[in-house]
């Protein structure tokens, strides 16, 4: 978001001019390079491209989605979670030298892909260590708000585009640090009868938490009950995809993908719609980044709070229905309202239809989660995130509908 956003102000041979002022200009046309925009001059016609290479990051995250949650299914959470971290840190440190808008659209694209492979996996691997009991916390939990908070105030004391994407990047290179640490998804080597490796994982829980280990015999007998059916290892076992999955003769699966992807495309369009168009929002971007972190933070947490006294469904049913309901607001004040005069009402009305797509993300996440067996459970999870991120290819060409709104009422005053 902060990368691609324009300077207030640039300079044309020596004068100083705002944005409509630079599209006019004759000579050289310089500004500091705090942005892509700035650096590449993508202003005037070229305005489209900041846009266009987030809906290619979006673009990166539908891709994203759909190979690593089948590698997961493949190879196992654990290999591919930090496979996914490996293709981010690799996109951020291309996208950190690209030379040029179409280099840095190509690493933003692996960015994209990276990083949600990383949270559809994450989400998949951390419930398939959780009882029933304690499953939504799996959606709601951890510093995605905050993180956002981070980034604002990273991104104020180092406003160069580039030194902040190497900035960004370094937590990603510590983390080969953790992998030993990282025990496999239990679940899914019960899944695939791997007994042995489900002996050493369960052991290695136990140790952790001061408890005494399982009995091999009684995990044998969890596997032979959990793959009734299951052919001599000898065998080798299929590999389902996504093909299978859409051909199952599992009816109820289907449409339960089919109705989990329309509410990741829903509420993903607001989400992402209201997060890209922060840069259109008036007043210091940097505090509103921060805005947009602690509604995050906050609604990820209000979520544990619904969902434990609401099905998850009713959930998201109503955290879905207040957030289009902020929006309409907001399309009212839009019509009726003079945006300058009444720049706080807008952020608060944006803010507000944040806070509630926040709710539904975590929601939809644990209802996605509980919704497909173990053996398409990632499958079924990475189809709803594929969703999400056709939704923000969407919401990235919105925010550029306000841009050039913007322009042209700046244009026609």
């Amino acid at each position: 978001m902060s990368t691609g956003i324009p300077p207030k102000f640039w300079n044309c041979d020596g004068e100083v001019v705002d944005k409509v002022g630079a599209c006019g200009c004759n000579g050289t046309l310089e500004a500091p390079s705090t942005s892509i925009v700035a650096e590449w001059h993508l202003i005037c016609e070229s305005a489209w491209i900041p846009d266009f290479i987030t809906s290619i990051q979006m673009a990166g995250m539908l891709f994203g989605n759909l190979y690593a949650t089948q590698t997961s299914d493949w190879y196992g959470r654990k290999y591919s979670t930090f496979s996914t971290i490996l293709v981010c840190a690799l996109g951020s440190a291309v996208a950190a030298v690209a030379p040029n808008p179409y280099i840095y659209a190509v690493a933003r694209f692996f960015c994209g892909a990276g990083f949600s492979g990383y949270l559809s996996i994450s989400a998949i691997y951390t419930i398939e260590f959780m009882p029933t009991k304690w499953r939504m916390l799996c959606g709601a939990v951890g510093p995605f708000g905050e993180a956002t908070m981070s980034l604002a105030l990273i991104a104020y004391y180092i406003p160069t585009w580039r030194y902040l994407t190497w900035a960004t990047m370094t937590p990603l290179l510590l983390t080969p640090l953790i992998f030993p640490f990282v025990p496999e998804s239990p679940r899914w080597l019960l899944q695939k009868g791997k007994t042995d490796d489900l002996v050493k994982v369960l052991t290695y829980i136990a140790k952790i938490n001061k408890c005494p280990p399982i009995e091999l015999e009684t995990i044998e007998k969890i596997v032979a009950k959990a793959n009734p059916t299951r052919k001599p290892t000898d065998v080798k076992e299929p590999r389902l995809n996504f093909f299978d999955f859409a051909k199952s003769k599992n009816k109820e699966i289907r449409m339960k993908a089919i109705c989990l992807m329309a509410i990741f495309f829903a509420f993903s369009i607001i989400y992402f719609g209201l997060s890209f168009n922060i840069k259109n929002m008036n007043g210091n971007l940097y505090w509103n980044l921060v805005f947009l972190g602690f509604v995050d933070s906050v609604g990820f947490k209000m979520a544990i709070f619904v969902m434990g006294r609401l099905s998850r469904r009713l959930a998201v049913f109503l955290s879905m229905t207040i957030g289009v309901f902020f929006l309409v607001v907001l399309a009212i004040f839009q019509l009726t309202l003079d945006v300058s005069e009444f720049s706080t009402l807008f952020l608060v009305a944006a803010l507000l239809g944040k806070f509630s797509s926040a709710i539904t993300r975590s929601a939809a996440r644990a209802l996605a989660g509980e919704s497909f067996p173990t053996s398409v459970r990632a499958m079924g999870s990475g189809l709803c995130g594929a969703s999400t991120a056709f939704g923000g290819v969407v919401g990235a060409q919105l925010a550029y509908f306000g841009t050039s709104m913007i322009l042209v009422c700046s244009e026609s005053i």
